[in-house]
């Protein structure tokens, strides 16, 4: 039986999910396994690399500005001040889960 995009892009969508939350579930072991080899797993169709970004704790004096500078970004939107520079454009899709 023939089906809707619409139809598609929900079943598309599903397993994309399902396939993301498999990958978040190994991401930790694959991680050890290339760190402990190095930093790198080889193949002859793929490279492996484990990388280490910082996370920042920043001042109290930054935090506040931050906030200072989000509630400027609301009041322009609300005043007008800020205008549309155009737009992204996305659908988003939420699953139910199913009750227990």
């Amino acid at each position: 039986m023939p089906q809707t995009p619409l139809e598609r892009y929900i079943e598309l969508k599903q397993q994309i999910s399902a396939l993301e939350k498999e990958l978040d579930e190994l991401k930790e072991e694959v991680f050890q396994t290339v760190d402990g080899q190095g930093g790198e797993v080889r193949d002859e169709t793929y490279t492996i690399r484990s990388y280490k970004t910082p996370k920042y704790k920043f001042s109290e004096t930054y935090e506040t500005k931050n906030a200072e500078l989000k509630e400027l970004r609301k009041i322009e939107i609300e005043q007008g001040t800020a205008t549309v520079d155009g737009y992204s454009e996305f659908v988003k899709i939420s699953f139910k889960k199913p009750k227990e």
